[in-house]
């Protein structure tokens, strides 16, 4: 999923495209948002705190971004392919707001209605999923 073009013209990618999810929604694409808005260099750990805060405009919209693009991104997947359920891995995963309103937000872009019956879970193995599902795989 991380190599889908989300936004068209935005940043290029390790892999040769432009607009990643990658280069969205991962956590140092919202560190640079977060950078290029605010001209501070945050870590996403601080954004976040800063944003249920509510004390920092520019976490608030690092937030909103990582929120809306979400939803954008997953209800792709949802529409192609109606799974039952999505993981969520690597450490954008760990953002509890994508269980909840990320989940809202992507019940804006599903086909049916916006109902969605999809689960979102985070990985039993945490940010290294997709680490051992490669080796099991090699």
């Amino acid at each position: 999923m991380g190599h889908n073009i989300l936004e068209e013209n935005g940043y290029p990618c390790y892999c040769g495209k432009r607009g990643c999810n990658e280069q969205v929604i991962s956590g140092p694409a919202l560190q640079r948002f977060y950078l290029e808005q605010s001209g501070e260099s945050r870590n996403l750990k601080e954004i976040l705190e800063r944003y249920h805060q509510g004390s920092d405009p520019y976490a608030a919209a690092t937030v909103d971004r990582l929120l809306e693009y979400f939803g954008r991104a997953v209800s792709t997947i949802i529409n192609m392919l109606d799974p039952d359920a999505i993981v969520l891995g690597g450490g954008v995963g760990n953002i509890d707001l994508l269980y909840t309103e990320g989940f809202e937000r992507a019940k804006k872009y599903v086909f049916n209605d916006r109902r969605l019956n999809t689960l979102f879970l985070k990985p039993k193995l945490g940010d290294s999923a997709g680490v051992f599902g490669a080796a099991l795989m090699g």
